[in-house]
Order: C-alpha cells, then structure tokens, then sequence
C-alpha cells in the first residue's frame, strides 16, 4: 500500500455487518449504500462476502424431491418413523416364519382375510 493512503480495514467485515444491519436489503442495495459511504465494493465482493450468512440464505428454499402430504399434515421425518422396536419385531417375525419370503406371503394371506372383515 502507498504511504499516506487510509486502509478501510476488512471490507468483508464492513459487507457483513452493514448487512446485518439491513437485513431487508439486497446486494445491489448494498453495493449502492456503502458506495455512496466512499467505500469501493463491487458485486462479486459483496456476493462473496454474504456467503454463508443468514442474511444470503434467508431467501432460499431448500426442496429435496419429496411432495408434500396433504395440507394440515406434517410429512413424516426419517428419524421420527425409523423405530428399533419395530424393526426386532419385524425380524423376530421373519425368523419365525422360517425366510423373508415366507414372512411376505404370511402378510399378504393376513391382507386378505383382513379384507373380508372390513
């Protein structure tokens, strides 16, 4: 740096807490604010510095392929329905029928003699 030059300290620094300061604002808002500061920002700095914030993320909306279920239901978490008694209880149950495949057919007979009564 030159003599006689002020240093405006870390700009990512500056970037994040004017942000978090103005959580409403976007990036271009941003850069126009702390331009008009005296302050030399450029989107890509910006952009870089709001990396990994709360403020960057608060727009996004993370979808992973699963539907919702129907409204006024919550979709069932895999921790939530993932129970270890059930799954003894399952494998207790294959291990009496003799195999896996014969616990399946057991099911399906169970299936069946449940519909005549309902």
């Amino acid at each position: 740096m030159k003599k006689g030059t002020k240093s405006s300290g870390n700009k990512s620094q500056l970037i994040r807490d004017f942000a978090t300061a103005n959580p409403d604002m976007k990036p271009s808002q941003i850069i126009k604010e702390l331009s008009a500061q005296g302050h030399k920002v450029y989107p890509a700095l910006v952009s870089q510095a709001l990396r990994g914030t709360p403020t960057a993320k608060k727009g996004r909306r993370k979808t992973r392929g699963k539907a919702q279920v129907a409204s006024g239901t919550k979709p069932a978490t895999a921790a939530a329905s993932f129970d270890v008694s059930n799954l003894k209880a399952t494998s207790e149950f294959i291990r009496q029928s003799g195999s896996a495949e014969q616990a399946i057919e057991s099911i399906k007979a169970f299936q069946k003699i449940a519909a005549l009564f309902q």
